[in-house]
């Protein structure tokens, strides 16, 4: 997108200044309509007004758009880089601002090969003292380079395009390699803190860029790979500097750097979440062994807490860049997680305890070349957590159950997990009950964990859920009863617990109620017909006519449900007549639509049986009568999909007609606009 400086007519309002700080300018109000909006924008950045000058950084994206791509690049960007990012006494808003519009320009108004000019604004940001702006800048950043090597979007037919990217091609590396190097040698800290951020994004860039030529500017230097042992020694300097804010940012970004050397999947910025995609060859281990282990082990042993919290949880990109393998996690990094488990300040118990599933998973430990003596050791630090004193650390550990559970299996889960279990559904702090809740339901859902017998959710579970349902707190409660159908299955022979829940039809908080209504229908699945009609039946249509919508809505999702466990007959002797009787005598258009959208809710059941249907259709036919209009519109739009279900007869002998009437007769606007189109879909 390109194009000269043009007037205020021919681009978006966006540009153009509020009355109220138009009075902050100096030209005259009526100039400002026709002034163009590159010298609009240096006027409102020229003035004495903060608002005015915030204003315009804020339009800073709309302004580049207008003048387009070329004046923006050489316009745009110079003024910013003299006027704007070099002023020591700059406000902090407006730097914050400017890091954030530079990254919006890029891909979408400068093409990445033509990005390099962001780049020393951006650095120049990542050095300030301002921790946001600083930030900000960095994000800024690490959305560039990544797209410095993107191709032109002509592809080989514009020439001059082709030879703007492989000029960037050949410029980027060095550039990019000496602004590391600035930012990680200089004097303050606040641009070594910056360049942890970005080096593990620029350690990609060298992966992803296949030229064997010089990188340096100068033309001495050497190959790609020299440039990376560069990066990597430029991290190792920034792990072991002076300033506590250093190492901390080098801990926080350890674990995106260390998969960067081992070139592994990046996901959305940060450290891959799953097993290498491919096997870490043995020069990467060797590299990373020799070089990245000794910078990680420096800082999980670091003085500062602050530190240490930050390297313990980057264990799991460490293992991975080790390629999973056992031996050398045993031998490496294990050790370093044992001793943060055991750690003398909670607040890195906790951070480990919050990733402590992917870091064990990491390990490789698991599997038929694992190691399961490390396992089982793994296994128990996770369970001293689980008893861990601060209950914020117990807390993160209870979260991670489920992925702990399907890694290790059943036999390692009732020697380490379970018996932890009765004492933490009875912790003193209510978050941890929550999470525990929580947690225990994801172990009965088989796309988080698949490997627990029958036996040991009846045994385990079983008396945990009974506690559950009966905790103080309606949070604890919900956990268990959003859920409680994943084990539907089970519910027969848990009488405590289906006692529990009928008599939690009643409660006080509405989305407990709710949470009943959807669960209602799998109990008619899992204990049967006839002890629906003796127990569950009375419960549900109270909860049908809830003075809560939501709660209402509940049966009414319910209804497909309720349908494939009870059979149509059933449900056109049971529960029709019910309806029918609670409509026909509700005062309560509102009563009257959530029966009406129990009637739709049935016509999503495929192959609707044609008694059910027929019976079905006839209310609804008879609602179109209603003497309220959202009634009638319900009933219309309840049309449009039972139409879908119903044999011509049925549509020409008696949808057609009534529709019409419908369409023909009704004072309401939205009700013929439904009728219409229920009388559309029949045809």
């Amino acid at each position: 997108m390109s194009g000269p400086v043009c007037g205020i007519s021919t681009v978006s309002r966006g540009t153009t200044p509020s009355l109220s700080l138009a009075r902050a300018l100096t030209s005259p109000a009526d100039a400002l309509s026709t002034m163009p909006p590159m010298e609009l924008f240096v006027a409102q950045m020229n003035c004495d007004s903060s608002e005015a000058r915030v204003d315009a950084m804020r339009r800073l994206k709309i302004v580049a758009d207008a003048i387009g791509t070329e004046a923006t690049l050489s316009q745009l960007l110079p003024y910013l880089a003299t006027n704007i990012a070099m002023e020591d006494d700059e406000e902090d808003e407006i730097l914050l601002i400017l890091a954030e519009q530079l990254g919006l320009m890029v891909p979408e108004l400068i093409p990445g090969y033509r990005a390099l000019p962001l780049l020393p604004i951006l650095e120049r940001l990542a050095a300030v003292e301002e921790t946001v702006v600083r930030d900000k800048a960095v994000e800024s950043i690490n959305k560039i380079v990544p797209v410095l090597l993107a191709s032109p979007a002509g592809g080989d037919d514009n020439g001059d395009q082709q030879e703007a990217a492989a000029a960037a091609v050949n410029a980027a590396p060095a550039l990019l390699l000496a602004m590391a190097k600035r930012l990680s040698g200089a004097d303050w800290f606040t641009a070594k803190v910056s360049a942890a951020g970005i080096l593990p994004v620029m350690y990609c860039f060298y992966n992803t860029h296949k030229r064997t030529g010089k990188v340096n500017a100068d033309g001495s230097g050497s190959s790609t790979d020299e440039a990376k042992r560069e990066l990597r020694m430029l991290y190792k300097d920034l792990s072991e500097d002076d300033t506590p804010m250093v190492r901390r940012s080098a801990a926080k970004n350890l674990g995106k750097f260390v998969e960067a050397v081992a070139n592994l999947p990046q996901s959305n910025g940060g450290p891959s979440k799953g097993e290498p995609s491919t096997p870490v060859p043995d020069t990467i281990k060797t590299m990373v062994t020799d070089e990245m282990v000794p910078v990680f082990q420096t800082l999980a042993q670091d003085e500062q807490d602050s530190v240490r919290l930050l390297a313990a949880a980057v264990a799991g990109s460490v293992g991975k860049a080790l390629g999973m393998d056992p031996n050398l996690n045993a031998e490496l990094i294990f050790p370093v997680i044992k001793s943060g488990c055991s750690d003398l300040s909670w607040r890195v118990r906790n951070n480990l305890a919050k990733e402590f599933a992917p870091v064990a998973t990491s390990m490789g430990f698991g599997g038929p070349t694992g190691n399961k003596s490390c396992q089982t050791d793994i296994f128990n630090c996770f369970s001293g957590l689980l008893q861990d004193t601060e209950a914020e650390v117990r807390g993160a550990a209870v979260t991670n159950i489920a992925r702990m559970t399907q890694l290790g299996g059943p036999d390692l889960f009732n020697s380490h997990i379970a018996p932890n279990l009765p004492a933490l559904s009875d912790d003193p702090v209510m978050e941890v009950r929550s999470r525990l809740a929580q947690t225990l339901m994801d172990c009965c859902d088989p796309a988080i964990c698949d490997c627990l017998n029958d036996r040991i959710i009846l045994q385990v579970f079983r008396p945990l859920l009974e506690n559950f349902l009966t905790d103080e707190f309606a949070e604890v409660q919900l956990h268990i009863l959003t859920k409680l159908s994943r084990v539907s299955n089970h519910l027969s022979k848990m009488d405590v617990v289906v006692s529990t829940v009928l008599q939690m039809t009643k409660a006080q908080n509405w989305r407990v109620r709710e949470a009943v209504g959807h669960l209602l229908p799998h109990l008619a699945d899992a204990m049967g017909v006839p002890f629906f009609e003796d127990h569950l039946l009375e419960p549900w249509l109270k909860l049908l006519l809830d003075q809560v919508a939501d709660v209402r809505t509940a049966c009414v999702t319910g209804m497909p449900k309720l349908l494939s466990a009870a059979g149509a007959q059933w449900i056109q002797s049971e529960i029709l007549p019910h309806y029918t009787k609670i409509y026909d005598g509700s005062s309560s258009y509102l009563t009257r639509i959530t029966i009406l959208r129990c009637f739709s809710a049935l016509s999503e059941c495929e192959n609707l049986q044609a008694n059910l249907l027929e019976a079905v259709l006839n209310q609804m036919i008879k609602s179109l009568n209603d003497r309220v209009a959202n009634v009638r519109m319900v009933a219309a739009r309840g049309l449009i999909k039972l139409s879908k279900q119903c044999e011509e007869g049925v549509i020409v002998g008696k949808l057609r007609p009534a529709l019409s009437q419908r369409v023909m007769e009704d004072e309401d606007e939205d009700c013929k606009y439904f009728a219409q189109l229920a009388l559309d879909s029949c045809t």
